[in-house]
């Protein structure tokens, strides 16, 4: 059982050893790393890491007078202090570290020089020792932290060694990002192996999914947006020899800096597959489908073949989502009904402004094209004819937001 502050001090008041040895055990202690056994002298549950089965010692503090309650009182503090930053961690950052420079060797994949790294030392200052004050976002991945590094504003997410997604995430999203330079994609800015972290640059208006909430979001921005992300996709789809299958797109993924410019980021499920010649789609075989429900390629979760038409499907949906509003896994449907009823008003979210109508009716159809479940039917995200509609809106904004001003 662990034993509260009050406990530990009657404890030691019946001791059988004196002044002069607890003086010296203070002292030892202070001295030493040997703070981990004194855990239980704080309410949480200790550790049962082999690093820490050492004997429990009782500190005798009948001794403490009134010019000792100081030292207790640091003691005590560096010991929750300790407790709270977690005693079996030391060790399991240590094998990530193992883990992580071993796959690195072994894909002989070497850190390009842009991007940084750092030490646990750094990251925890950064985030202010992981304090929940800092913690912006938690997914299957780990937690994510806000963070100061050099006096530049940062996001940190932290791999959490029993996550649903773990160590292949954290490399895969190293390995990708670390090559990826585009004003539309998250920029990796460094890696710190010792805790498996990734520190990006810190977009302070969150997801795209809570600035549509919020509302607000005007149809010129909305359609902006749709715009930049697209040419996320393009740059991915048309990388060579390898394309770039992203495998997550949904608006939670889409981040928002201050001015509302957008960028793409988790790429943990992201996959690099090499283009045959004269092959206009890639494809990869899973055998466990990845991503997030409403958003995967249904032709993905039935087949296990994943490829580049499964981003498109998955921006099909942001599309209809960003065009109504709404955030529903039978959007497709209902909007295949409004349209098939040329009833497309209905569904077009009305806080967003008034839509240009004609090329909006165009979009939205454009959108469905993209859900269908065949995949040739599909338009490529590269096409310049296919994206008429989109371009259309987008100059249409551009104009609009010129008049304004």
């Amino acid at each position: 059982m662990p034993l509260a502050e009050h406990e530990l001090a009657s404890a030691a008041t019946t001791s059988a050893l004196g002044v002069a040895f607890g003086v010296r055990l203070l002292v030892a202690l202070s001295r030493s790393r040997a703070l981990k056994p004194l855990a239980a002298a704080t309410s949480a549950a200790p550790c049962r890491s082999r690093r820490c089965r050492r004997p429990l010692f009782l500190l005798p503090l009948s001794f403490v007078a009134a010019d000792h309650e100081q030292i207790r009182d640091k003691l005590l503090s560096k010991l929750k202090l300790r407790q709270q930053e977690g005693c079996g961690s030391h060790g399991e950052d240590k094998l990530s570290q193992r883990k992580l420079s071993a796959s690195l060797k072994e894909n002989n994949f070497c850190i390009p020089e842009h991007v940084d790294q750092f030490s646990m030392s750094q990251i925890r200052k950064a985030t202010r020792r992981l304090s929940s004050k800092n913690l912006i976002g938690q997914g299957g991945y780990g937690p994510v932290y806000k963070g100061n590094l050099g006096g530049m504003p940062v996001a940190i997410k932290i791999l959490k060694p029993r996550g649903s997604q773990g160590f292949p995430e954290f490399l895969q999203e190293m390995v990708v990002l670390s090559r990826l330079e585009h004003p539309h994609i998250v920029k990796l800015i460094g890696v710190c192996p010792e805790s498996c972290s990734l520190v990006y640059e810190h977009l302070c208006n969150g997801t795209l999914l809570d600035r549509l909430k919020q509302g607000g979001l005007q149809w010129e921005d909305r359609i902006r947006i749709l715009t930049e992300q697209r040419s996320a996709l393009v740059y991915l789809h048309s990388s060579r020899p390898n394309a770039i299958i992203h495998a997550d797109l949904k608006l939670n993924n889409i981040l928002l800096d201050a001015g509302d410019v957008s960028r793409l980021g988790d790429f943990g499920t992201a996959r690099v597959v090499p283009v045959k010649p004269l092959e206009e789609e890639t494809i990869i075989r899973r055998t466990v489908p990845m991503g997030t429900m409403g958003y995967i390629d249904p032709v993905f979760l039935m087949t296990g073949k994943l490829t580049t038409a499964s981003d498109v499907y998955a921006f099909g949906v942001v599309i209809l989502q960003l065009l109504t509003g709404l955030d529903d896994l039978n959007i497709v449907e209902q909007v295949r009904v409004a349209v098939k009823m040329h009833a497309v008003n209905t569904v077009l979210d009305p806080s967003a402004g008034t839509w240009p109508k004609k090329p909006t009716g165009q979009l939205l159809k454009l959108a469905l094209r993209c859900c269908s479940w065949e995949r040739k039917r599909r338009p490529a995200i590269t096409s310049k004819t296919k994206w008429r509609s989109l371009h259309t809106l987008r100059a249409m904004s551009t104009s609009a937001n010129k008049t304004q001003k």
